[in-house]
């Protein structure tokens, strides 16, 4: 859908500034007919006096038409699912940023990758983005937009961001952060099919063993473990972390959460067509809904003054004929 407004109507009152160029126009035009009287000279043309009034009249409308800002607006509408949802909440503890080297692709990194792979199979289902540490907070609520999660994923989702909320002197994962997300407004009210995927090496403090996990009675929880063995933390001199060790029971460790939260284990990062089905599935297909997603505007003003060009280019070339 399309339409045409202006943002600074009231500027358009500039166009009655015109009548002091013609008014000019006309003063200067008598004075040279006087002369000409005087030295029994011919009037001019109509042709030659007719298009200087015209230009005149044509420069001074169009700047006063750009001065009013006229814009096109354009309504985007989507389609997208009315009953299910999903939410991509990644672990951004520091042990996210473990590498095979230097200049390898972080764990962090190879999640993103994942996720933006996943959100294309997904294509009709609104997804938002979180990060977790020892608390889960999000970053974008669930959305259609591909433009929109993709530039929050890939500028707002960074290892140590926000820190976590406590000090902590071992590991600042917690899985617990996941246990109040399905009541923390990560997901719209009234959505039935709510899908939470998370993104982590798996590396977290140990649970307490009166914890009750009851994810599965929001949502379908699905764990992606992001994690290679003999990754090291480096620092910006290249140089290994030798405080930090990757953790090889970290996939088992993850395996026994999940099943505490209703799964069936996680999936390990080389597997991105059983995280896309499993993901399809959790949400199925259903009806889809069509709404005004966004506006876009197109500025209409910088032509105008471009055309104004034209008549002005001519009264020079005719104030110099």
């Amino acid at each position: 859908m399309h339409g045409l407004s202006f943002l600074t109507p009231l500027d358009a009152l500039f166009a009655l500034a015109a009548a002091l160029p013609l008014a000019a126009f006309v003063a200067t035009e008598r004075r040279a007919g006087r002369i000409r009287q005087v030295l029994s000279l011919p009037p001019p043309r109509r042709r030659t006096v007719i298009p200087v009034a015209v230009a005149l009249t044509a420069l001074i409308s169009l700047v006063a038409v750009a001065a009013a800002q006229p814009v096109v607006v354009r309504e985007r509408l989507v389609s997208e699912r009315a009953d299910a949802q999903a939410i991509f909440l990644f672990d951004t503890s520091l042990s996210m940023g473990a590498s095979h080297g230097p200049s390898e692709p972080s764990r962090l990194v190879r999640a993103k990758r994942i996720a933006l792979r996943l959100r294309a199979k997904l294509q009709d289902v609104p997804i938002g983005i979180g990060s977790m540490t020892d608390r889960s907070l999000p970053n974008l609520l669930p959305t259609t937009d591909p433009a929109l999660f993709r530039r929050t994923l890939l500028q707002s989702v960074a290892i140590d961001r926000p820190p976590p909320s406590q000090r902590y002197g071992g590991r600042a994962t917690s899985f617990e952060a996941l246990v109040p997300i399905g009541e923390s407004g990560f997901f719209s009210q009234g959505i039935r099919r709510r899908l939470l995927v998370v993104f982590t090496d798996g590396e977290a403090s140990k649970l307490s063993p009166f914890l009750n996990v009851s994810l599965h009675r929001h949502m379908t929880p699905f764990f992606v473990h992001v994690w290679a063995a003999g990754e090291r933390i480096y620092r910006r001199s290249g140089r290994p972390d030798p405080a930090y060790v990757s953790d090889p029971s970290s996939g088992a460790a993850l395996d026994r959460f999940a099943v505490l939260a209703g799964g069936h284990g996680a999936f390990a990062e080389d597997q991105p067509g059983s995280i896309a089905r499993a993901a399809r599935d959790a949400v199925d297909y259903g009806s889809a809904r069509t709404h005004v997603d966004a506006y876009a505007r197109t500025a209409l003003a910088p032509w105008f003054v471009l055309a104004g060009a034209a008549p002005l280019a001519f009264l020079l070339w005719r104030r110099n004929a």
